[in-house]
């Protein structure tokens, strides 16, 4: 059966991920020094101790700044399986595992997999470094094993036919439309599409289409029909904002999950929190308490202990053990009572995983973000389903995969491409409420068949008159050099970040003189880069010069990865690559490039070498779109020398 065979050619991609990643995590870190971990970002090393308390589900929380490498670019992120080190004499003589909640500049907060205090913590010099976390395959593993052993004729034996196999899906007509004043006509058709649908279903949402207003409706739409639906995304950000406008339309939510990798804003929804917030998890603690102190007079120490001793310590630990049970059996109790109450049970993919769901199924799954998910990944929650609700956009960021002959063999092909490529089930939004209609023109030809609108709300929305909302400005001729970073790979261009920092700095202060009220709090921009070392670049100049100190807090820089589901009113991109060659690199990614093209509200500014990039089929449409708009500007307007 072509399923079996794609399922099999999925196992071995997935091996040889696997082992490419374990390979780049020894290599940065089993097999190098601790200071070499320090200078490639990851470890942090020493660090000082900011703070250290008893947070949620009785976790040691260890809020710790680094003293040394100080702004210099790492590998955590928010959710990172860590270990926590301790030093003495330089020697390691201490550690526990945890997991990153929040990141801060060089301040990081740890949640440790421990309910005790490691008593070495405030004894030593500490330090963190990144773990291989391996749990994420194991779980991938399981689900195409699941899937090749599949009983015939069961409803998963349909789901994986009609997904990765010949088999259609089919739709049950309904006799009346479905209606809601807040959705635009492409919204409401995706949410008819969901409720129809038998087997499969699609909403395709390109950038600022409203993609997560359409799936919450849906689900709401949904949950008033079915007792319960699983939420599933391969990231704990889209899982969070998802668990946000879920209880925002009034449903009742839990999410699973790790509390450390959930955001602060919504810890009450957590599993964790929904059972202390239960009417009977005060008695449950009682009852713990009280074996534990019942079991700590039965082993306190007596000088005289004999046979009448022995058996009241017997009793007394048979006393204990009874409450324990009793305890274990409430415990249950306020479990299942929070699990079965919940309209929606949200969790990361993996996290449909989670031991507490047991052998729970669902009618229906939502999968949001499925066109950045892995293919094996996707399938941990459609095995709890009857059906499957897709979200995403194949024309923004694919998931990222490490060993370039697995994704030359296809780990990169979502269940979405597969989907939105073979079957007649998909719905695209084709309206969004982002950004100005020149902003959005190029991406909406290029990817969009020229179907994407913008609404009237947004077509001409700008920072003023005066401002154009584009505005592409050539470097060719500069002189200006990319530079490789021989340790990171990375690719920089000094020079084009310090045009494009005096190019802000002109329009902040041109914006400022005649919109004074434009710097409040909702004001935001955005500097992007295909390439960490620009990226890092960028920060430095940025950091380091007076002419932004009172705009800091309205500018992030970073990586378009880092951009993906944001938007801010005016956004830069640096395209760094300056040659003689006509290479481009990363550039070739259009994907990458529709992310970062379609960030901006009011304002769009792109930086680059037109002679580099121009040989290339997209970027010279881009650069007569740029014409056509009149958006063209030379380096040399801004007297760069």
């Amino acid at each position: 059966m072509k399923s079996e065979a794609t399922i099999k050619r999925f196992q071995k991609l997935l091996k040889l991920e696997k082992e490419e990643d374990r390979r780049i995590y020894q290599e940065m870190v089993m097999k190098r020094s601790l200071k070499e971990q320090c200078e490639n970002g990851v470890t942090w090393y020493p660090l000082a101790i900011k703070r250290i308390y008893i947070g949620m589900a009785e976790k040691t929380v260890v809020e710790v700044v680094r003293t040394t490498q100080l702004g210099k670019p790492h590998v955590f992120q928010s959710g990172s399986t860590i270990s926590l080190f301790g030093m003495e004499n330089d020697k390691p003589s201490g550690m526990t595992s945890g997991v990153v909640q929040a990141l801060r500049g060089d301040e990081m907060k740890i949640i440790l997999n421990t309910e005790d205090f490691p008593n070495w913590l405030t004894g030593m010099r500490l330090g963190v470094t990144l773990d291989f976390d391996d749990k994420t395959y194991k779980e991938m593993e399981s689900a195409l094993v699941q899937l090749l052993e599949v009983k015939p004729k069961t409803r998963l034996a349909e789901l994986r036919e009609i997904i990765w196999g010949d088999q259609m899906p089919a739709f049950k007509r309904w006799h009346t439309e479905f209606q809601h004043t807040k959705l635009n006509e492409s919204q409401r058709k995706a949410v008819q599409q969901c409720l129809e649908a038998e087997d499969i279903a699609i909403i395709h949402g390109p950038p600022g289409t409203g993609k997560t207003t359409t799936i919450v409706q849906a689900i709401a739409e949904i949950c008033r029909r079915e007792p319960q639906v699983l939420v599933a995304a391969p990231s704990n950000t889209a899982v969070d904002l998802l668990c946000l406008k879920c209880e925002a339309e009034g449903l009742t939510v839990v999410r699973l999950g790790n509390p450390a990798r959930v955001d602060e804003d919504i810890q009450n929804l957590t599993l964790d929190s929904r059972i202390t917030q239960h009417p009977d998890y005060s008695a449950l603690r009682k009852i713990r308490k009280e074996a534990e102190q019942i079991k700590t007079k039965a082993l306190k120490f007596k000088r005289n202990f004999g046979e009448a001793e022995r058996r009241e310590r017997r009793e007394l630990l048979d006393e204990a053990s009874e409450l324990k049970g009793h305890a274990h059996k409430l415990e249950d109790y306020i479990l299942h009572q929070v699990l079965s109450s919940a309209q929606v049970i949200a969790c990361t993919l993996t996290g449909a995983a989670h031991s507490v769901l047991g052998k729970k199924r669902f009618h229906t799954v939502f999968l949001d973000e499925a066109s950045q998910a892995l293919s094996p990944a996707s399938w941990i929650p459609i095995l709890r389903s009857d059906r499957v609700i897709f979200a995403g956009d194949h024309f923004q960021l694919p998931p990222t995969v490490k060993f370039i002959e697995a994704e030359k063999g296809g780990l990169s092909e979502t269940l979405f491409d597969t989907c939105i490529r073979n079957k007649q089930s998909d719905v695209m939004l084709d309206t969004q409420y982002r950004m100005h209609k020149h902003i959005m023109y190029f991406s909406g030809k290029q990817f969009y068949e020229g179907k994407l609108k913008a609404d009237e709300s947004v077509k001409n929305r700008n920072l003023g008159p005066g401002f154009p909302p584009v505005e592409f400005v050539d470097t060719t001729g500069c002189g200006f050099e990319e530079r490789k970073n021989p340790d990171t790979l990375s690719t920089a261009n000094p020079e084009e970040a310090s045009l494009l920092l005096k190019h802000l700095a002109i329009l902040l202060n041109e914006i400022t003189a005649t919109i004074p009220e434009i710097l409040n709090p909702d004001f935001s921009i955005g500097i992007i880069s295909p390439y960490k070392e620009q990226v890092q670049v960028i920060r430095e100049q940025l950091w380091n010069s007076p002419l932004f100190e009172q705009y800091l807090e309205f500018i992030t820089v970073n990586t378009i990865d880092g951009f993906q589901g944001q938007e801010r009113d005016i956004v830069y991109i640096s395209l760094v690559r300056s040659n003689e060659n006509g290479e481009i690199g990363f550039l070739k990614d259009k994907r990458r490039m529709n992310v970062a093209l379609t960030r901006a509200r009011k304002k769009l500014v792109v930086v680059g070498d037109s002679g580099t990039i121009g040989n290339y089929p997209f970027y010279k449409e881009f650069l007569d779109y740029i014409e056509a708009i009149d958006a063209y500007k030379s380096a040399w307007e801004f007297n760069y020398d």
